[in-house]
């Protein structure tokens, strides 16, 4: 499954709405939508926001089940360092 799909699944699983994922997000539902359409990954800021939306977890949502594993670590471990220059960036504003 894809980041949006594990998105979609999670969503039904709890009755809720892209306008209000959006708006936990404090984002347009317009952006989420066109983010989810195109089917890119987010940002690991925007990835952040939508996991904490939905009570979860970034890693549980970029899971994929019909991955190999060593392709789901070298994704998680792109996430991390991604999460930490982010980190870094925000800290020497």
């Amino acid at each position: 499954m894809t980041f949006w799909e594990n998105v979609e699944a999670l969503r039904k699983e709890q009755n809720t709405s892209y306008r209000w994922l959006a708006h936990k997000m404090g984002m347009s539902e317009t952006t989420v939508s066109s983010m989810r359409k195109a089917g890119t990954e987010p940002r690991a800021t925007e990835a952040a926001k939508i996991a904490a939306a939905l009570g979860t977890t970034v890693e549980s949502l970029v899971q994929n089940p019909d991955e190999s594993a060593e392709a789901q670590k070298n994704y998680f471990l792109k996430y991390t360092l991604l999460k930490g220059e982010l980190k870094h960036l925000l800290d020497s504003l």
